[in-house]
C-alpha cells in the first residue's frame, strides 16, 4: 500500500514538474520574457487585477521587459501602438478570446461575444441608434439632466461637495432616460447606495475570464462556493440583471402603446438592414445589459479624472477658463439654452485637447482586451511572429504611457501636446474606447455628455479643489475610477 499512496501523493508533484519545464522551456512563447510566475499561472494576472493596480503594473512591467511582454502562459501583452492596426482593426483574423466568456449574464451580447457574424449583425441592427444623428434628436435629456447636475452643484452655495458623486448621479440618470426611457431619479435622491454595481461585474468578469481553463466551470459553480466575497460579486451582478429584465419588460410593454424613443424602443423596432431580422427580447436583454454596465459609470468616471487633472494643473486651467469664457455666454450653462453639442469641439479646441489628454493619462476601460491568432500560418506583430493559438493583448493605459510616442513627459497631463503643429500627434494611437470594428459602439453617447458637461459647467462655476497637493490614485477592475472622492468648492462665475 505505501508505495501506491505516495504514488498518488507523487502525481501532484510530477505534473507541476512536467508543466513547469514545458512553459519554461518548450512552449512556443518560452522565449519571451517576463515575470516569471506569468509564465507558469494566470494567478499572476489575477493577483494583479486584485490588486486594482494592473494597468500601472503593466507600465512598470514594460519598461522592465520590453515592448513585449509574456503575461500568462499564452498570452502575450504589447505596448506598440502598432498592436491597434495590425490586431483590433485586422478582422477575423484576431477574434475575442474566451476572457469575454466571462461577462455573458443573459446571452452573449455584441461587447461580449465571439462570434463575429454575430457581432456583425447586432452592429448592424444598433448602429443607428448610437449616430450622431439618432443622438442629436435627444439632446433634450443630456440637456435636462446636465440642469438638473447645475442644480445640484448650485444647492451646495459654498459648502464642500463631492463632485464625483455628482457626475456619477448626473451619468446614471442620463443613461436611465436615453437608453429605458426610465426616470432612475438618483440626482434627486443624492444617495450613492443606489448607485448600480457595476464595478463588482466587471471585477467579476475579469475574474472568471483571466482563469480561462475553470470556464464555464467556475460560473456554473460560483454559487456554491461558500466565500463571502464572491457571493457578494454575484449578488451584485443580479442586482444588474434584474434592473435590465425590469426595465427591459417595461419598455416593450411602452413600446406597443407609445410613440417616445429611446435607445431601447429604437433597438426593439431595429431590424437587421440585410436580412430583415429583429432581435429577440433575450437579445434586447442581453444589449441593454451592456448598455447599463458601459454607459454610465465610464462617462462619471472620466469626468471625475478629467476635472481631477484640471483642477491639479493650474496652466490648463487658466487656458481652459480663458477659451470657455470667450466661446460660451453664462445664459448658456443652465435652463433651455445649453450649449448645443454639434460643433463644439471645433469650437473649443483647448477643451479638446484637454479632453484627449484626460483620455491618455488615465483612460478608464482598461481592460487588457485580449485577442485570439486565428490564422493557421501564425500573425506578424509589430515585426514579431507570433504563434496560431497565442493571445495577444494590450492595455491602452500602457499605450498611452510609451515615452517613444508621447514623450518622455508622458506622465504628465500637458494638453499642450495634442496642439502642436512641429510634432503631430495621431488620435489612431489613443484607444480610449478600443479600437477597429470590436470599439465601443457607445463612443457618441460619452463624448456628448463629457463635451456639454465640460463645458457647461466650467463656464458657469470657478471650482476650487480642497486639497490641492492630493496625489490621484485610479483603481481598476477593469474600468478605473478615481480613489476616494473629488472634494471641491463651486461659485458662481460673472456673467
Amino acid at each position: 500500500m505505501l508505495p501506491v499512496c505516495l504514488l498518488f501523493l507523487a502525481l501532484p508533484t510530477i505534473f507541476i514538474l512536467v508543466s513547469f519545464l514545458r512553459n519554461h522551456f518548450f512552449h512556443p512563447l518560452s522565449k519571451f520574457s517576463g515575470p516569471f510566475w506569468a509564465a507558469h499561472t494566470n494567478l499572476w494576472r489575477v493577483y494583479h487585477l486584485w490588486t486594482r493596480r494592473m494597468p500601472d503594473t503593466m507600465v512598470k512591467v514594460h519598461e522592465k521587459y520590453g515592448p513585449v511582454v509574456r503575461v500568462a502562459p499564452s498570452e502575450l501583452s504589447f505596448r506598440s501602438v502598432e498592436i491597434l492596426d495590425e490586431v483590433y482593426k485586422g478582422g477575423r483574423k484576431f477574434i475575442k478570446s474566451n476572457l469575454y466568456d466571462g461577462f455573458t449574464t443573459f446571452h452573449p451580447n455584441s461587447f461580449g461575444t465571439r462570434d463575429e457574424d454575430l457581432h456583425a449583425k447586432r452592429r448592424r441592427q444598433m448602429a443607428h441608434s448610437f449616430s450622431l444623428a439618432s443622438l442629436s434628436q435627444m439632446e433634450s435629456i443630456f440637456n435636462r439632466h446636465l440642469d438638473n447636475l447645475v442644480d445640484a452643484i448650485d444647492a451646495q452655495g459654498s459648502k464642500p461637495f463631492d463632485l464625483k458623486n455628482l457626475m456619477g448621479y448626473y451619468a446614471y440618470d442620463v443613461m436611465g432616460e436615453l437608453v429605458f426611457h426610465t426616470e432612475f431619479g438618483s440626482q434627486a435622491a443624492q444617495d450613492p447606495a443606489q448607485l448600480p454595481p457595476i464595478n463588482e461585474h466587471i471585477f467579476l468578469g475579469c475574474l472568471f475570464g483571466m482563469l480561462p481553463s475553470l470556464l464555464p466551470y467556475s460560473m456554473r459553480l460560483a454559487n456554491y462556493i461558500p466565500l463571502p466575497w464572491l457571493q457578494n460579486l454575484l449578488a451584485s451582478r443580479k442586482v444588474l440583471r434584474d434592473r435590465t429584465s425590469a426595465c427591459v419588460a417595461r419598455e416593450m410593454a411602452r413600446e406597443k402603446v407609445s410613440d417616445k424613443h429611446s435607445i431601447l424602443t429604437r433597438l426593439i423596432r431595429a431590424k437587421d438592414p440585410e436580412t430583415g431580422e429583429a432581435l429577440s427580447e433575450m437579445a434586447v436583454s442581453s444589449e441593454a445589459f451592456a448598455f447599463l454596465v458601459a454607459g454610465s459609470h465610464t462617462t462619471s468616471g472620466t469626468l471625475t479624472l478629467l476635472f481631477y487633472h484640471l483642477l491639479h494643473n493650474k496652466t490648463a486651467s487658466e487656458k481652459l477658463t480663458k477659451e470657455i469664457m470667450a466661446c460660451v455666454p453664462f445664459q448658456d450653462t443652465a435652463g433651455d439654452s445649453l450649449p448645443a453639442y454639434s460643433g463644439l469641439e471645433a469650437q473649443l479646441p483647448y477643451a479638446t485637447a484637454c479632453i484627449r489628454e484626460n483620455f491618455r493619462i488615465s483612460p478608464v476601460f482598461t481592460m487588457p482586451l485580449p485577442r485570439t491568432v486565428c490564422d493557421p500560418e501564425g500573425a506578424v506583430i509589430d515585426g514579431i511572429y507570433v504563434p496560431c493559438g497565442t493571445t495577444v493583448s494590450m492595455i491602452n493605459h500602457v499605450l498611452h504611457h510609451d515615452a517613444s510616442v508621447w514623450g518622455t513627459d508622458h506622465d504628465f497631463f500637458r494638453p499642450e501636446r495634442w496642439l502642436d503643429p512641429s510634432k503631430p500627434l495621431s488620435l489612431n494611437d489613443l484607444a480610449p474606447f478600443g479600437a477597429g470594428h470590436r470599439a465601443c459602439i457607445g463612443r457618441n453617447v460619452a463624448m456628448m455628455s463629457i463635451v456639454k458637461v465640460l463645458a457647461a459647467l466650467w463656464r458657469r462655476y470657478d471650482l476650487e479643489v480642497l486639497d490641492p497637493e492630493e496625489e490621484l490614485i485610479v483603481e481598476s477592475v477593469g474600468i478605473g475610477e478615481k480613489k476616494g472622492p473629488l472634494m471641491v468648492r463651486a461659485k458662481l462665475r460673472a456673467e
